[in-house]
């Protein structure tokens, strides 16, 4: 299944949002994020395999530049030179149409929220430690999840389903029951259980910093 453009287009944005960083740019068929970040200098996103645009962005050789293509590693891996490191995590786009999702917190622990500018922070902390987050932001009626994160002292605890619980209702409060999100193999299991569906493969690719190797 290929990427939809357009959403791929209004995932971006959100992102730099939550990341607050520039506003992304027109490349080729797909963008360019101007990060400028010690681990990345920037990152080319595309939705479709635009051989092209991709071969050349290969022959670029400043260290921590990203390449992000909605396609497998099998294909996005010969157009690259050997320079480029193929992140080892699979990850993918994933979609939902949103429905309420019960909310579920163990006793122990505290859910507060926070908006600051475009972006809704959800934030589970345990006393004073912070225990999970996740951010949401809606651009062009569309809501994106980003950074879901459960700290590893906490996992397998619900939290992760409650900040989706709790995103997912804020999302409906605002009328935008569409959402999109970036998925990691491991959340992929969390947001499949509370009814996301997996929209397109998604390879990352970067020049790795000769200090430290890939990230």
């Amino acid at each position: 299944m290929a990427a939809d453009p357009a959403l791929i287009s209004i995932w971006i944005k959100a992102w730099a949002i939550t990341r607050g960083v520039a506003p992304p740019i027109p490349y080729a068929s797909g963008h360019y994020v101007a990060v400028g970040w010690p681990d990345q200098l920037g990152r080319y996103v595309f939705s479709t395999l635009d051989e092209k645009a991709i071969r050349a962005i290969g022959n670029r050789h400043e260290p921590w530049l990203y390449l992000k293509v909605c396609a497998p590693e099998a294909e996005v891996r010969p157009l690259l030179p050997p320079r480029w490191q193929i992140r080892s995590t699979p990850t993918c786009m994933m979609i939902a149409d949103l429905t309420a999702i019960p909310l579920e917190l163990p006793d122990t622990y505290h859910l507060s929220m926070a908006q600051e500018g475009e972006v809704l922070t959800a934030t589970i902390q345990a006393g004073d430690e912070l225990a999970a987050r996740g951010r949401l932001v809606i651009v062009e009626g569309v809501a994106i999840f980003d950074q879901i994160r459960t700290q590893d002292p906490h996992q397998r605890r619900g939290l992760g389903r409650a900040l989706m619980a709790t995103l997912t209702r804020k999302a409906l409060e605002c009328d935008v029951d569409f959402a999109i999100l970036s998925a990691t193999a491991m959340g992929r299991a969390l947001y499949e259980s509370v009814g996301w569906r997996w929209h397109s493969p998604y390879t990352s690719a970067v020049i790795a910093g000769s200090d430290t190797g890939a990230p």
